[in-house]
């Protein structure tokens, strides 16, 4: 019977020839294809850039799932001009922590922040875009 090739002959470098305080680890990304749950609003931090808060409702094996997202500069703008509510769109991203103070209390504060986005199918009717 023939021996297989090692695979890792035609590898120049193995992996763990890598130092560990150089190599970085693991994926932070999430991807969302829902709905908005409301009207977008538009706001602008002290500095002058735009973000946007906004909800978006999906639904998997007949269970509802609310997700809050934020968008920011170009995105926010485009979000916020276009998206309405019900009106279908798909996010991807990464998530971000903070610590909040909240009565007292220090709590941990997940966001999604929004890298790239599409707006998918017309704004819902009786709705008119600019």
């Amino acid at each position: 019977m023939a021996r297989k090739p090692d695979l890792a002959a035609d590898v120049d470098g193995d992996v763990t020839d890598t130092p560990a305080k150089s190599r970085s680890y693991g994926i932070n990304h999430f991807r969302i294809l829902g709905r908005m749950t409301a009207d977008p609003q538009q706001r602008f931090t002290q500095s002058g850039k735009a973000v946007v808060n906004l909800g978006i409702a999906t639904n998997v094996n007949g269970f509802a799932e609310f997700h809050d997202v934020v968008a920011w500069e170009k995105a926010a703008e485009i979000i916020g001009q276009y998206g309405r509510k019900g009106r279908e769109i798909h996010v991807e991203g990464r998530i971000t922590s903070r610590i909040r103070d909240v009565e007292g209390h220090r709590v941990k504060q997940l966001d999604l922040v929004v890298e790239s986005f599409q707006l998918l199918g017309p704004a819902p009717t009786g709705e008119a875009e600019a």
